[in-house]
């Protein structure tokens, strides 16, 4: 199967590829190609947080038309941050809030450091969906928001609220779809 039939949507955003579909291009290079390209409007933390890292999972909000997305970082208070139903796949969350078990593993350096600094190291992104975006497709958009990226760390979020070990305030990555 080549790039085409796998990216059909998202070909032109992705990193480049070798003949074996793994990613070869550096992070930096990719960056800098989205910004002097079809992404110029994305911030260099998402190119580099969602994109990059996430290149195989793109083609899920293609339907969102990349290019639309317009971003905005906020500080919300813990309340608003929304818990598993923001989630695609709500149980999703609850099979990562057991954020002091997963910080003992070795491994899970993003549990640590929530549990220790009571946030996550870098914003999550919420789509705002009020009710506004009529589109036609087969992921069901939560509302009033979707995560589009950061399941982990909104679960261990979750985690941290149970625990009451949460910090008052979240950044957030607010995204919306400008026509």
């Amino acid at each position: 199967m080549n790039l085409e039939e796998i990216y059909p949507i998202t070909l032109k955003y992705q990193p480049f590829h070798d003949e074996d579909g793994q990613v070869v291009e550096e992070e930096s290079h990719y960056v800098h190609r989205m910004l002097d390209g079809v992404l110029s409007n994305w911030p260099e933390n998402l190119l580099k947080e969602w994109l990059y890292r996430h290149a195989s999972c793109m083609e899920d909000y293609a339907f969102l038309n990349l290019e639309r997305l317009k971003f905005t970082l906020e500080t919300w208070p813990l309340e608003r941050v929304p818990g598993s139903e923001a989630f695609k796949d709500e149980s999703f969350c609850d099979n990562f809030d057991n954020i002091e078990e997963r910080a003992e593993d070795k491994n899970d350096w993003l549990a640590r450091y929530m549990l220790q600094e009571g946030t996550w190291n870098t914003p999550i992104v919420l789509l705002e969906n009020q009710d506004r975006y009529n589109l036609s497709t087969t992921v069901q958009l939560k509302k009033p928001y979707h995560l589009l990226e950061g399941h982990r760390r909104l679960s261990f979020l979750n985690g941290l609220r149970r625990l009451n070990k949460a910090r008052p305030h979240h950044q957030v990555w607010l995204a919306k779809i400008h026509t």
